[in-house]
């Protein structure tokens, strides 16, 4: 394909870019792109994918790496950027997950680590709980020498792996601790990797024996460089000291460029490790130029301008969002509510949705319920109400066994089983279709290029949903039927295969946590089902009112978010000025597109810790209405 001019080359599949953005697709450097709310950073790194490809700026064979935190995003980007870019040219664009990277070098080069650290192989994958982590501070506190006691008893549950191990930087040759913190780290490790016949890594631990290993070879360092001159990080803000120190072994050489988008008003992952100063550290150890995006695609005027007053509480600095929306509802954007009773605050918001939906033609999922913690409270509390009224909620931070509701919708392996669902009930399913014949060519270790072997995967493919159809059309949605048919499915997908295919699932219980609550979530989609259509429906949320925490709704948006439960017993841990408290709020309002509402119930509790977020929505002009 001829190369595209650089002053030539234009957005492919959107009209143009904002100044802005224009500056830092053309940026030479590392860039710190501060994207806000609504800002559209998955679609400019697939523009600046696009232009590094099409303009011969990332020539082949070298290829663009894209880090994500989620894989959902990971796969968002990768799919906006196939569609933006010839097939030659988007096969050289990489994206991966942050976690699935690293765990990628330590299988591939695991005889490269040094021997102190090297873990066996097969691995677990571990997640240790809290009560766990607080156990083990015990009894590593207990064995410490004395004069090292008090520290660890200084260290917290919640941030000792992230903070204190993922902050450690492991030495080629293990040395004898000299502290309480290098003793307390030592012992964590060995209970990983000495302490047990097969080792058990967390990703966090594996962040770390990536960087290790990439500082003990310099040649695999340079052979990763030499593949990826250009780096993309998303959500820059979570990034956590392990992950940090990751890119700055990996990357900072001077002639990668890196490409670090996010937004640290939005910096809600503070407890699960995130760096509070990943921006300023990234501008110092990278040269990077900061360039922040005005632009917010998603919000309506009115709302941007709130969004903007909250934005100074948490940055005196904040640039002002030029809102690129219109505003489509009458009225107020924003609104309190405060009511006395908890059962007053149901009635009326089941009323206030079933009347909205029915004048403005608005569907249950252009509506969002978020809450700051304990979505299982609020879901109990309101299902019954909006079902008198024909809604249905939708916790989708519920526990399905152990994993939640939204992440196995966002798991690779539950997205292929729901495709083959969808063609079993329906005939005409194109985009099912092609997820199902791309998923089964990788799991059958097909090359796209081999035209008689993807007709063979497509003639079985259209075998076994013929025999589905069947089953499907001769059995009812019930509980027992959805365990036989979930059965056939990952017979049919091989699981060993699965395992084998996709980087996630290659070690460790992710795959058996998926499986099951897949089984789990489609046995209780049946209830009410008519149909296998409908199950399918209701497995994937269709029609439903989403409920979830404000840590569940990074990355989404909705015409109209409820934030329930703006008071002191969910805001139990907040203090005036709290920047995490200041960003969840931050974070919740953003989501809205058309309108926020925020409901306080006398029932619930009081408002003296979260006076400092009232007052803020009293600035920006906020009413609030009894109700």
């Amino acid at each position: 394909m001829p190369r595209v001019r650089p002053d030539d080359w234009r957005p492919r599949g959107i009209e143009d870019l904002e100044p802005q953005a224009w500056r830092a697709l053309r940026q030479a450097g590392c860039t710190c792109v501060v994207a806000g709310p609504g800002a559209g950073k998955t679609e400019f790194l697939a523009q600046r994918a696009v232009y590094l490809l099409e303009t011969g700026a990332c020539p082949p064979p070298y290829r663009v790496l894209a880090i994500s935190f989620k894989t959902d995003a990971a796969d968002n980007l990768a799919a906006r950027v196939r569609q933006r870019c010839p097939p030659e040219l988007a096969g050289r664009f990489v994206s991966l997950t942050f976690d699935a990277f690293t765990k990628g070098l330590v299988d591939r080069f695991t005889t490269a680590i040094p021997p102190d650290w090297r873990p066996g192989r097969p691995y677990d994958i571990a997640f240790p709980t809290r009560r766990q982590v607080e156990g083990f501070l015990d009894q590593t506190r207990l064995g410490a020498p004395p004069q090292w006691q008090s520290a660890i008893a200084g260290f917290g549950v919640g941030d000792f792996e992230s903070r204190h191990v993922g902050g450690h930087r492991l030495p080629v040759i293990r040395a004898e601790p000299a502290s309480g913190e290098e003793y307390a780290v030592d012992r964590w490790w060995h209970g990983q990797i000495r302490g047990r016949a097969r080792a058990s890594l967390t990703f966090v631990s594996l962040n770390r024996l990536a960087e290790l290993l990439l500082r003990a070879n310099p040649q695999i360092r340079h052979a990763l460089r030499a593949t990826y001159p250009f780096v993309f990080v998303d959500e820059f803000q979570d990034t956590t000291y392990a992950q940090y120190d990751f890119l700055l072994s990996a990357f900072a050489d001077g002639r990668t460029t890196v490409t670090a988008v996010g937004d640290d008003k939005q910096r809600i992952m503070a407890w699960a490790g995130a760096r509070l100063d990943a921006f300023q550290r990234f501008e110092a150890d990278f040269g990077a130029v900061r360039i922040p995006l005005a632009f917010n695609f998603r919000s309506s005027p009115g709302l941007v301008r709130i969004q903007h007053v909250v934005a100074r509480a948490l940055d005196a600095n904040a640039i002002a969002g030029v809102a690129q929306a219109a505003q489509l509802v009458d009225g107020d954007v924003a609104q309190v509510w405060n009511s006395q009773t908890r059962d007053g605050e149901a009635e009326y918001l089941t009323r206030w949705l079933a009347e909205d939906m029915a004048r403005r033609g608005r569907s249950p999922r252009d509506y969002a319920l978020l809450v700051r913690q304990k979505s299982d409270d609020y879901e109990a509390e309101l299902s019954a109400p909006l079902a008198q009224a024909g809604l249905r909620l939708r916790n989708e931070s519920h526990a399905l066994g152990r994993t939640t509701l939204q992440d196995l919708l966002a798991d690779e392996l539950a997205r292929i089983a729901i495709a083959l669902l969808r063609l079993g009930a329906l005939r005409r399913a194109p985009d099912a279709w092609r997820l199902a014949s791309n998923a089964l060519q990788s799991l059958r270790a097909v090359d796209p290029d081999d035209e008689l072997a993807c007709h063979r995967v497509e003639a079985e493919l259209t075998v076994f949903l013929g025999d589905l159809r069947a089953e499907m059309a001769r059995a009812a949605p019930t509980v027992e039927n959805s365990q036989t048919i979930t059965g056939r499915l990952f017979g049919f997908l091989d699981l060993g295969a699965v395992a084998r295919t996709f980087l996630e699932y290659g070690t460790g219980e992710l795959l058996a946590i998926m499986v099951e609550a897949f089984g789990l979530h489609l046995a209780a989609s049946v209830a009410g089902a008519a149909s296998w259509s409908a199950c399918l429906d209701s497995f994937e949320g269709v029609a439903q009112i989403p409920l979830m925490t404000v840590h569940k709704s990074k990355g989404l948006e909705y015409d109209t978010v409820i934030f329930v439960g703006l008071d002191d017993q969910a805001w139990w841990s907040h203090t005036p000025g709290n920047p995490e408290g200041l960003a969840t709020f931050f974070v919740a309002l953003s989501r809205a597109k058309q309108r926020a509402i925020f409901a306080f119930c006398q029932g619930r509790g009081q408002r003296r810790r979260v006076a400092d977020l009232f007052q803020l929505l009293t600035d920006a002009g906020v009413p609030e209405i009894a109700i």
